[in-house]
């Protein structure tokens, strides 16, 4: 499977050295979240540790927020607090997303450890149901993606002549936030699908040794074990690390969520201040 492809800006923002540490420290956070965009294998643990990353991001950038400095620099700048709601709306796009394939999933395990055995084509077709809807949902939220992408992108390249290190700051962190936003999405779902088939045909097709394959599509290759004869408790142990998995990120994207409204509100306070 073909994982989305991330921009690979290497941008720096090179900020001046009489720059307050605390700016610094933040470009710092910053260059490093920016250096893990080379992998783009859709992994549970690489999706954690960039949205640990962006967390950490955000905290010190709440902090150079703080400062007198951002007052100054920020008082007049609609576009950045116009781009944090973009992010805000994304970020909660992808949180929902995450919240409803686990609750999906959850409920076809309870499904599986009810029955043990026999006809469970109503479990089934309920969950396929709920992931066209859940398809649906995430291709929105990738043309949304898509399309923020683009305006940062512009706005990044269409600079003011006068070089304003917060600004720029902000405008780099939001592009991260957007390719850490899409990475994580994919975990769940490629951009475009792949040829689900082809893997289901597969003598071994099985979630185990396949971490390259996004989520939701494990899950669909797990319910295909049934048509083989497999156990509902094997299946069960095929999709219960994949439910806790996706579990632990929904929580990863609430706490970032919680972040960027929080920043949200800062940069508000600096405006209307």
């Amino acid at each position: 499977m073909a994982a989305p492809k991330f921009s690979s800006h290497t941008r720096s923002i090179s900020l001046p050295s009489s720059s307050h540490p605390l700016l610094v420290n933040a470009e710092e956070h910053l260059q490093r979240l920016k250096s893990s965009e080379a992998a783009s294998s859709p992994s549970h643990s690489l999706a954690c540790q960039r949205l640990a990353a962006l967390k950490n991001l955000y905290e010190c950038l709440d902090d150079v927020l703080q400062l007198p400095l951002s007052q100054q620099a920020l008082s007049n700048d609609q576009e950045v607090l116009d781009g944090s709601l973009i992010l805000l709306d994304i970020c909660g796009a992808v949180r929902d997303i995450y919240s409803q394939v686990n609750e999906s999933v959850q409920e076809l395990e309870s499904s599986l450890r009810r029955k043990r055995n026999g006809d469970l084509a109503d479990e089934v077709s309920s969950y396929m149901i709920s992931k066209k809807q859940l398809n649906k949902m995430i291709s929105k939220c990738y043309k949304e993606l898509k399309k923020a992408e683009k305006n940062c992108n512009l706005t990044l390249v269409n600079k003011d002549s006068e070089k304003v290190p917060l600004v720029d700051l902000i405008k780099e962190v939001r592009e991260t936030t957007l390719t850490v936003l899409e990475s994580t999405l994919s975990f769940l779902s490629p951009s475009k699908a792949g040829s689900l088939v082809s893997k289901l045909l597969s003598k071994n097709a099985s979630s185990k040794g396949h971490s390259n394959i996004a989520a939701m599509e494990q899950i669909e290759m797990e319910l295909h074990l049934l048509n083989k004869n497999n156990s509902n408790v094997d299946v069960v142990k095929g999709l219960e690390p994949l439910e806790s998995s996706i579990q632990e990120l929904a929580e990863m994207l609430e706490i970032v969520f919680r972040l960027l409204l929080k920043t949200r509100v800062s940069l508000l306070n600096i405006l209307n201040h």
